[in-house]
């Protein structure tokens, strides 16, 4: 008896979650300088798990990957409700007449019930009932396609589980029944995580953060940002503002790769003097100024009284500007979230005499703000979630993120 209230409770727990977890469709579009998406990269920044989706691709964000997820665009099968009580309702559409075989499994791979019925073309709807609590496995399948899937059941039945077909809807075609190019891709997906998207149109790329809440369309609005070398620099809205989410790479005199090695640039960017970067930026960019990297932390969370002060302020507004991961941060990666997508790298810097310090450790990046002999300056460091603001010497080689005018 203890062992049946304790495994009911851990089914209980498990649907409890199941049914927290959202069920969202995301599609894109393009506008701007391009009006296509040719790929799409996404990152639950939350769980840290990636992937890549073509520009017609559809974003599938599901709790529990496998449970009410079409894997196939003929059959779009829906199971719902999941977790079930007293019955489940297996949707799908059948572009043809065909036999149709519905089978379920239990823990043990025991066949617990099956129902094979010949169907018109159409929207077809089964009801699976009588099932004891347990996860279950559902199959679905025709000679052409197969379809399998988790089901949970909190019910207490007595056992007889019946699956029966309860109608056809024909107002499907094989015109109109999701016959399209779109592939439905599904990621893991709970409430309330932050999404990365890089999206990518030819020369352009555009970072957004998003944290679902419905299904929806995600539009790229694409903005060039190339420089004289003809590097393509990725981009990102925050606030009022539009940044490079990606070093500068722009090869000056008076900038450097960390170490002398043109591979660190290739990671992150080049380090500048304070004079040669303030030409450095693309047209129609340019350095920040000292208050437009206050604007930045202020839209973060940081106060007036904050941005206005020196040395380590605010609390988590350097965690939200970095990359997360130690790909490019030594551990501890302290705060790091990349909330907004401004994707800060540790570049460290270069001294005068050919003396380079910080790889991985920290990052530097210069504002227009200049002082006597020095000028405004913005740090994170590995070690802490705030955001350092205080004066350098020109002379010293930081990175630099450009600005849009």
């Amino acid at each position: 008896m203890l062992m049946k209230t304790f495994t009911f409770f851990v089914l209980f727990l498990f649907a409890t979650a199941v049914l927290q977890a959202q069920d969202y469709q995301i599609s894109f579009t393009g506008s701007g300088e391009s009006t296509s998406v040719d790929s799409i990269q996404v990152e639950n920044l939350t769980q840290g798990t990636t992937l890549s989706l073509d520009g017609n691709d559809v974003l599938h964000l599901l709790g529990t990957v496998g449970i009410n997820a079409p894997t196939d665009n003929e059959s779009n099968v829906k199971i719902y409700p999941n977790p079930m009580v007293e019955s489940t309702f297996v949707e799908f559409t059948n572009l043809k007449t065909e036999l149709v075989c519905l089978e379920v499994f239990n823990e043990m791979g025991i066949l617990f019930a099956k129902h094979s019925k010949l169907v018109q073309q159409g929207r077809q709807r089964f009801e699976i009932s009588g099932l004891n609590a347990g996860i279950y496995t559902v199959n679905v399948s025709t000679a052409d396609w197969k379809y399998a899937a988790k089901l949970i059941s909190l019910g207490k039945s007595s056992g007889n589980t019946a699956i029966e077909h309860q109608g056809t809807d024909g107002g499907s075609s094989p015109e109109n029944a999701l016959k399209s190019t779109k592939n439905i891709i599904e990621m893991q997906y709970y409430d309330g995580e932050n999404l990365l998207l890089a999206c990518f149109s030819g020369p352009f790329t555009i970072i957004q953060t998003l944290v679902p809440t419905q299904s929806q369309t995600v539009n790229s609005e694409f903005i060039s940002c190339s420089d004289e070398d003809g590097n393509n620099y990725a981009v990102v809205t925050i606030g009022d503002q539009i940044w490079m989410a990606e070093n500068l790479n722009c090869e000056t005199s008076n900038s450097w790769c960390f170490s002398d090695y043109g591979f660190n640039c290739d990671v992150y960017g080049r380090l500048y003097t304070w004079d040669a970067a303030m030409s450095a930026c693309p047209s129609g960019w340019h350095l920040p100024s000292d208050n437009e990297w206050k604007t930045l932390e202020i839209f973060l969370g940081m106060s007036q009284s904050e941005a206005d002060d020196t040395g380590w302020r605010g609390t988590d507004e350097g965690g939200k500007l970095k990359e997360t991961g130690t790909t490019h941060w030594v551990s501890p990666n302290t705060g790091a979230t990349n909330s907004i997508g401004f994707s800060a790298l540790a570049g460290g810097i270069r001294f005068p005499f050919d003396y380079f310090s910080g790889l991985f450790e920290f990052g530097i990046w210069w504002s227009s703000t200049e002082l006597s002999g020095s000028a405004w300056v913005r740090g994170l460091d590995h070690n802490s979630s705030q955001v350092r603001r205080y004066d350098k010497s020109k002379a010293d080689g930081c990175s630099v993120r450009c600005l849009k005018d």
